[in-house]
C-alpha cells in the first residue's frame, strides 16, 4: 500500500470515529449522534427531589452540551412509566431499579443504565391521630400502619414495593393489614391524603411534606435518612430503556448518562449550589421543607451515574423479598456499556 493510500485510509478511518466520538463529554469520552435529538423522558411522578439529577442536569445545560434535547412526560406511577417504555411512547424512563428488575422477571425487555440514587428516597407519612408519639423505630412506625389505607402512586411501583417490603419486615401481611391504595402521581397523593381518602402514603419529597402540612399529617420515616440500612447502599433510582431504543439510539442513551453523571458531580462537589439551582422549581415547598429534604438527597445520589454490580445485586435481593421469589438475576436488568465513560 502506498503512503497515499494509508494516509487516505487513516483519515476515513478517523472521520468514521468523528461520527461515532464527538458531540457529548464526560469522562474524558466523546460521543455523537446526539445533536439534535429528542429524548422523551417519563417520570413516574413530576416536582420529586428524587429527580434532582435530572433537574440540575436540565438547568446546568449538560443536555445541551451533548446536542440533547430533553422533554419529560408525567406518568402518575412508576408502573405506568414502565408501560410507557416497554411501548416505545417514551424514550428514558427514571424510574426504581425493583420496578425494572420486576419487569424484566415478567419478560419486558428493558434495562436501567444510568444510576439516579443508591438509597430508598421515599417518605412514609400518617395522620397525626393514628402516628406513634415521639420518636420510633423502624418497625413501630410500619406497624402503626396496620389496618389503614395507604397511598403509593401505583400497583407495582417502587412506592408499592418498598411499602410491600417495610410490612413484611415488620412482620405484617401487605395484603390484609393495610389497604394499599393506587393514588396516582405526586398532586394526587396530596390531594387523597389531604382529602381524607387515604390515612397514610408513602412517597417522596416534596410531595411527603406538602401532603403531611395539607392533611394534619406527619413524615414518620424518612428512608434516605439511614433509618433502613437494608435500603441504603443499593440501586435505587435508576434511568432505563428499552433493549430496541437501546440498540437503535445507543449515542443518544450514552449522552443521556453522561450528562446525569456531570448533574451527581455537581450535586455532590457544589450542594448548596446545587440547592439554589433547584429551589425555584418547589415553590410549594417552605424553605424549612426544602432544608429538610436536601440533605437526604444529596446523601442519596450516587457518586457516580454508573450501575454499581453490587449495589444491583443488593436491590435484587429486595426485589426477591417483596415477590418471594428466590433467584432474581440482578445482570438481565442492568446494561453497564457506559461504565468507563462515567469515571
Amino acid at each position: 500500500m502506498s503512503t497515499r493510500t494509508r494516509l487516505a485510509a487513516v483519515v476515513a478511518a478517523l472521520a468514521l470515529m468523528g461520527s461515532a466520538v464527538v458531540g457529548c463529554a464526560g469522562g474524558g469520552t466523546r460521543v455523537t449522534g446526539c445533536s439534535g435529538q429528542t429524548v422523551k423522558i417519563g417520570q413516574s411522578t413530576v416536582g420529586n427531589l428524587q429527580y434532582a439529577a435530572l433537574y440540575v442536569a436540565q438547568d446546568k445545560g449538560y443536555f445541551g452540551e451533548g446536542g440533547l434535547k430533553v422533554e419529560t412526560l408525567e406518568m402518575g406511577g412508576g408502573s405506568e412509566a414502565i408501560q410507557a417504555l416497554a411501548g416505545g411512547s417514551v424514550d428514558v424512563a427514571l424510574t426504581t431499579f425493583a420496578a425494572i428488575l420486576s419487569a424484566a422477571e415478567r419478560g419486558a425487555p428493558l434495562v436501567a443504565f444510568a444510576a439516579t440514587a443508591d438509597r430508598n428516597t421515599a417518605d412514609v407519612g400518617v395522620k397525626n391521630r393514628f402516628a406513634p408519639p415521639g420518636a420510633v423505630d423502624l418497625d413501630t412506625a410500619v406497624r402503626a400502619l396496620r389496618g389503614h389505607r395507604v397511598a403509593v402512586t401505583s400497583a407495582g411501583s417502587g412506592a408499592d414495593q418498598t411499602l410491600r417490603y417495610l410490612l413484611r419486615h415488620a412482620g405484617m401481611n401487605p395484603d390484609s393489614d393495610v389497604t394499599i391504595v393506587a393514588a396516582g402521581g405526586a398532586a394526587e397523593t396530596v390531594a387523597a391524603f389531604a382529602n381524607g381518602s387515604v390515612d397514610a402514603y408513602i412517597i417522596g419529597p416534596p410531595a411527603s411534606l406538602v401532603a403531611a402540612e395539607r392533611g394534619d399529617g406527619r413524615v414518620m420515616l424518612r428512608l434516605a435518612s439511614g433509618i433502613a440500612p437494608d435500603l441504603d447502599n443499593l440501586l435505587y433510582g435508576v434511568a432505563a430503556t428499552s433493549n430496541a431504543t437501546m440498540n437503535r439510539k445507543e449515542p443518544v442513551m450514552r449522552c443521556f448518562a453522561v450528562a446525569l453523571n456531570k448533574a451527581d458531580a455537581f450535586i455532590h462537589g457544589r450542594p448548596d449550589q446545587a440547592a439554589a439551582l433547584l429551589r425555584s422549581r418547589f415553590p410549594e415547598m417552605t424553605d424549612s421543607q426544602f432544608a429538610q429534604s436536601w440533605d437526604p438527597i444529596v446523601k442519596a445520589t450516587p457518586a457516580t451515574a454508573a450501575i454499581n454490580p453490587g449495589e444491583a445485586a443488593k436491590a435484587a435481593q429486595f426485589v426477591s423479598t417483596v415477590l418471594n421469589k428466590s433467584g432474581i438475576d440482578a445482570t438481565k436488568a442492568y446494561d453497564g456499556r457506559f461504565s468507563e465513560d462515567l469515571k
